[in-house]
Formats: structure tokens, sequence, C-alpha cells
């Protein structure tokens, strides 16, 4: 236990320092590319705002990486002090090294988890506002303003019905609505038009609604109602769809939004894969330490702290090259999103405790 404990807190000195240089390189490296928006009379606070925000959310990003070269630095520390020496001479193998490896990098993913969370989501949203109220491009502007915008338009569960919803009210109506019924053949059958629409019971109410129904022999039937009733298949809550991006959105309203989304006929695969990624990607720093790990126990291995950087970097890319294929297959829909999230994980632990075993 003395050994595990003296292990673990040394690996996870090694990882914090990491986690801090990467965090400063990292940052240092955005604020140059972002200079040149920083200006106008009192910009610093602003400035400082942004970046306190924004290393709540790099401190994310980079921590599975810091986790792959701390473990990296920390284990070739001990081939540097001869103490793996001293435990192969003991009769002690690589496992009681992976042992804290593997439990500093499960206790920083639950942190990660928790901080994002609590902080980093919010985080990810004040970035976005700071970034379009104050130093944003005009296009980025534009973009961030346009995923804060509420959803208008949305497809029925059965494809049939399509409904363009321009302002909402209180108690789940909407404000000038229209309502278009499709045909088998993708022919517009009815359109209805309503200045609101509230939900009752089971079903809906429409004020001043004006229904054109379009006959197959090309006639146009028009009628008028003040006030009409009108049963639908969506309930209120299918509506209830909430703007902005999914990564700002905390886990239980993100899983949420994924039922209404998918009820409205709205796409959902982002939202999906973030879903997935919250857990997945806090955890991608174990695989990666242990490959790192192993690298820097192999035999005959020479050189310690620029070995163990270089190591450390190519499983990092490495992994990160598979995190990008597997995201870009779970984009297209080639793969489920559990699997695109998942899989890099798997696929990098089981590479990494097949190294351990290796070297024992």
């Amino acid at each position: 236990m003395r050994l595990f404990r003296h292990l673990s807190l040394r690996i996870l000195l090694a990882f914090l320092g990491a986690l801090a240089g990467v965090l400063v390189i990292f940052l240092a490296v955005d604020f140059v590319d972002y200079a040149e928006q920083f200006t106008g009379p009192g910009w610093v606070l602003p400035a400082l705002e942004l970046y306190a925000n924004k290393t709540a959310l790099v401190v994310r990003q980079v921590a599975p990486a810091a986790m792959i070269v701390g473990s990296a630095l920390a284990v070739s520390g001990l081939r540097r002090t001869r103490e793996w020496t001293a435990m192969r001479a003991l009769g002690l193998g690589p496992w009681r090294v992976a042992l804290p490896v593997a439990a500093v990098a499960i206790l920083s993913g639950l942190a990660l988890v928790v901080v994002h969370e609590k902080v980093g989501v919010h985080a990810a949203e004040r970035v976005d506002e700071i970034r379009a109220t104050r130093f944003g491009r005009p296009s980025e502007k534009r973009r961030i303003e346009a995923a804060r915008a509420p959803k208008r338009w949305f497809r029925g569960a059965d494809g049939r019905r399509i409904y363009h919803l321009r302002g909402a009210l209180e108690g789940g109506g909407f404000e000038h609505v229209t309502i278009l019924e499709l045909g088998p053949d993708f022919r517009l059958g009815r359109r209805i038009d309503a200045e609101r629409m509230r939900p009752d019971g089971a079903g809906w109410i429409l004020e001043n609604a004006v229904e054109r129904t379009f006959l197959p022999d090309g006639t146009l039937g028009l009628e008028r109602s003040e006030l009409r009733r009108i049963a639908l298949d969506e309930p209120p809550e299918a509506f209830a769809v909430a703007p902005g991006k999914p990564a700002q959105m905390t886990f239980g309203p993100l899983v949420h939004q994924i039922g209404v989304r998918r009820r409205a006929g709205l796409p959902t695969t982002a939202f999906e894969l973030e879903r997935y990624d919250r857990l997945a990607f806090p955890f991608a720093g174990l695989p990666g330490a242990l490959l790192a790990m192993a690298l820097a126990l192999r035999r005959e291995r020479r050189g310690h702290v620029s070995a163990a950087l270089l190591e450390s970097v190519g499983v990092t890319l490495l992994f990160w090259g598979a995190q990008g294929v597997s995201a870009a297959l779970g984009l297209s829909g080639s793969v489920p999103a559990w699997v695109s999230s998942w899989a890099p994980d798997l696929l990098f632990l089981a590479a990494g405790l097949w190294a351990v075993r290796r070297v024992s």
C-alpha cells in the first residue's frame, strides 16, 4: 500500500505539472491567434473573463493528453532513479505501476466529468457570449446567433405534418402558426394558418384559422374559423426544443433534448455524440497512459525525459487521430453514436493492456 501511495502521488504530480504546461501553451497560442480582435477601450477585463472561462474548457480538452505525458514522465523517472530496477529485483512487475496509473487516470476522469458539468458547460456558453458581443468576427457572430436562435420548423412524428411556429406563448402555445399536411406522394394536401395555437387537453385550439385544402383535381377549398379545435399527434412538449449547442447543456437537459428533437423530427446526431463524449472523453487518458507507461518500461530503452516526451506525444497523436476518424464516422451516421465515442477508448485500452502484459 505504501508503494501504491508513493507511485500514485508521483504520477499525480507529474500529471498536474504536464496539465499546467499544456494549458499555458494552448492558451498562449490561442491568445496570439485572436490578438488582433482585442482592441477598443476597456478590452482587458473582457479578455480576462474570456480566458478565465476558456480555461475551464481547455482543461477538459487537454487533460487526457496531459495524463499521457505525466504518466510517461513519472514512469521514466522510476527508471532514471533506479527504482524500477529495485522493484524488478524484488519480483514486482509492471502491474504494480499500472495500478497507480489507472487509479490516477480514473479519479482525474471523474473529476473532469463533475467539473465540466458544474462549470465547463456554463463557461462554454459564456465564451460564446463574450465573443459575440465583444470580440467576435462578423461571421462568427452570425454563427453564434444562429445557434442560439429558437427553432421554428418541426416535422411531425409520422412525417406527414410540418410545423412552422414563429413565436412562443406562455403556457406552451405559439403564435403565427402554419401547419402543412403532405400526402403519400409528398404533395401538399392541406395548409392551416392561425394567429395562435394553444394546447387544450389532448388537442389544440386554433385562433383565427384559415384552412386551405388542395384537392387532386387542382381545385382549392377554403375555410375560415375564429376558434377551432384540432387533434394533432404532437403534444406540447414535442415543440420544447431549447436553442444552443449540445456542449452548452448539462447532462439532464441534453438527454431530454434528444427525446424532444426525435419527436419533433429534428436531427439528434450531434446531441447523441455529446452525450456519450461526456463520459468517454474524460477517461481517454486511461488507455493512453497505460500504453505510454508500457513504452517507458520496455527493455533496452534509452533516454528519459526526451524519450518520454516523444513517446507520449506519439501516443497522443495516434489517439487524437483515432478519435477524429471515429467522430467523423459518427457524424456521418456510419456507426452508432456510442460506438463513435467509446471505440477509441476501448481500442487503446486493449493495446495498453497488451503492452503492459508484454513488459511483464
